[in-house]
């Protein structure tokens, strides 16, 4: 997609929440709101540590015509297991500014961000430490990691790409056209296209296509995407203002909340925590999966 093309999705975005309801627990939803956090400044991804407890946001700070911008404005909150807030926890400096910063991943005791067209690292306890790992990209969006590598989805190339720590070795592989958020479980690696509105699984080691699910009609634009020990599969449809729920073996979807703008979401599974950074409202909703 194009910055003119994503641009008209984030008018429309802005127009739909503008008159989207308040949140609305579906029955059977097994979920229960236990908090809303507000006070962020277009909160793109929520990231729990399941080690700490603390839950890292990234916070865009822009206007609906710069969420793509080289503004050096955003920057990224941390919420303390103990109730603490580091509200500019990381926050954009001369010496390395934060372009409105999306998607986030935890790996080998570094914070990973991806920043418009970069991916960058901090130390994950500090802050510290601020690193440029690799840059060039078309529209760096979401990460996930293995364990080993850490991967990030191109939006606008439709690439993912693996990176190694170092920023260095990095190749990509096939994905879908607008491939948006993603996911690591089991092996398996997951994603889900805005332009597309669906779910697939692709291959890491990019022999093999991207298999989509076949559940487009479901959907308007997909944003994020998490996967419980059961293997079923928690989205978030940004435009469609819902988090649903799609069975492990990918035949159905359930309607989980209407809510306005979900991004980027975030799953605790050691303390049964979702987070659900609303877009569009500055907020944060954290729920409790039953």
């Amino acid at each position: 997609m194009d910055l003119r093309g994503w641009l008209g999705l984030c008018v429309m975005a802005a127009w739909l929440g503008a008159g989207c309801s308040g949140l609305r627990l579906h029955r059977g939803a097994c979920l229960v709101e236990i908090s809303r956090l507000r006070g962020f400044q277009v909160p793109e991804c929520v990231l729990p540590d399941v080690v700490s407890g603390d839950v890292y946001v990234s916070n865009i700070e822009a206007a609906p015509d710069a969420y793509w911008v080289d503004d050096g404005r955003g920057y990224i909150t941390r919420l303390e297991r103990g109730g603490g807030r580091a509200e500019r926890w990381l926050d954009s400096t001369a010496a390395v500014p934060i372009h409105s910063p999306k998607g986030m991943c935890l790996l080998q005791g570094r914070l990973y961000f991806t920043d418009n067209s970069r991916l960058l690292d901090c130390d994950a306890a500090t802050g510290g430490d601020v690193r440029v790992l690799a840059a060039g990209f078309g529209k760096a969006n979401d990460l996930a990691t293995d364990g080993v590598s850490v991967w990030l989805s191109d939006t606008k190339e439709g690439l993912v790409w693996c990176i190694a720590p170092d920023g260095v070795s990095r190749r990509p592989i096939p994905a879908p056209e607008g491939v948006n958020g993603l996911a690591f479980h089991g092996g398996r690696l997951l994603a889900v296209s805005w332009d597309l509105h669906d779910l697939y699984e692709l291959d890491p080691k990019g022999e093999v296509p991207p298999r989509a699910f076949g559940l487009a009609d479901h959907f308007v634009n997909l944003d994020g995407i998490e996967v419980l020990e059961d293997g079923t599969f928690l989205v978030s449809d940004f435009v469609g203002n819902k988090v649903c729920r799609v069975s492990a073996d990918g035949t159905k979807v359930t309607l989980l909340v209407e809510v306005c703008s979900p991004a980027d979401i975030g799953l605790d599974r050691a303390r049964g925590l979702l987070y659900v950074p609303l877009f569009l409202r500055d907020e944060v909703v954290v729920f409790r999966l039953k």
